[in-house]
């Protein structure tokens, strides 16, 4: 099935206005009004849909931030073997991650306790690499060259919050999946998966036709104890990534699993 072109939008700023006769009143870019009968919402860990819903939740932020950039350099990549390689500083707090997406292509991170680590909150291009250069320049030579041979005109700092308490995973006619639903910490490494377990999950249930409060019931009660352990096993692991290397436990896995 495709969707006709005039029904697609991009960039959009979409605003719940509230409900009426079953449907959800919507306004895309302030000025196109739409009464929905399904609203399926996405828009991320600090879903604006959301927060006009659940007017007295609460998000706080983690104790950790990322910065996620993307290289390409073929002598580069040809110096990683494996496909993922993550360093770590001895006093905590402090990672650096490599991808290998292609022969010529590196996506890296660095995970950082806020505490202790500071970028200046211009977020320049030129902060950020000052910042990565002041934290990682003297690391694995692999580290080094990366950072040094990088741009930084499309770093992303990735700010990090949660959910205090999870709100409902739907309310009317509108459900939420992804970060909108549950935004979890990047060390569960679920973040991605969730989102597509929760979008195979209520397509199906969508397709069988029922009631449209019992098929979102029924999505919230499969999809949400799963969510729980990634909550619980990301907090966990936070709290292991602030302690320095002679204090973190050992035999542990790096993700979240159930």
């Amino acid at each position: 099935m495709e969707f006709p072109k005039d029904k697609i939008s991009y960039k959009s700023t979409v605003t719940l206005n509230g409900f009426s006769d079953g449907k959800a009143n919507i306004t895309l870019d302030e000025n196109n009004s739409l009464e929905a009968d399904i609203v399926i919402a996405s828009d991320g860990s600090r879903s604006r849909i959301r927060r006009t819903i659940f007017q007295e939740e609460t998000m706080k932020a983690v104790l950790e931030n990322e910065v996620v950039n993307i290289i390409e350099n073929e002598e580069l990549a040809s110096q990683i073997e494996s496909n993922f390689l993550k360093f770590h500083h001895e006093k905590g707090g402090l990672t650096f991650g490599v991808l290998k997406l292609s022969s010529s292509k590196i996506l890296w991170y660095c995970q950082f306790d806020i505490t202790k680590f500071f970028i200046n909150e211009d977020y320049t291009p030129d902060c950020i690499r000052q910042f990565m250069l002041d934290n990682f320049g003297d690391w694995n030579p692999l580290v080094s060259s990366i950072i040094e041979g990088s741009s930084y005109e499309n770093a992303h700092i990735w700010r990090v919050y949660e959910l205090e308490k999870l709100n409902p995973f739907y309310h009317e006619n509108i459900v939420f999946i992804g970060d909108a639903a549950h935004p979890l910490i990047p060390f569960t490494s679920q973040g991605v998966t969730s989102a597509l377990k929760d979008s195979f999950t209520l397509t199906n249930l969508l397709v069988e036709g029922n009631n449209l409060q019992e098929t979102f019931k029924t999505y919230e009660d499969n999809r949400r104890p799963e969510i729980d352990i990634h909550i619980k096993n990301g907090r966990a692991l936070l709290d292991q990534f602030l302690l320095p290397l002679s204090e973190q436990p050992k035999n542990t896995l790096p993700i979240s699993y159930k």
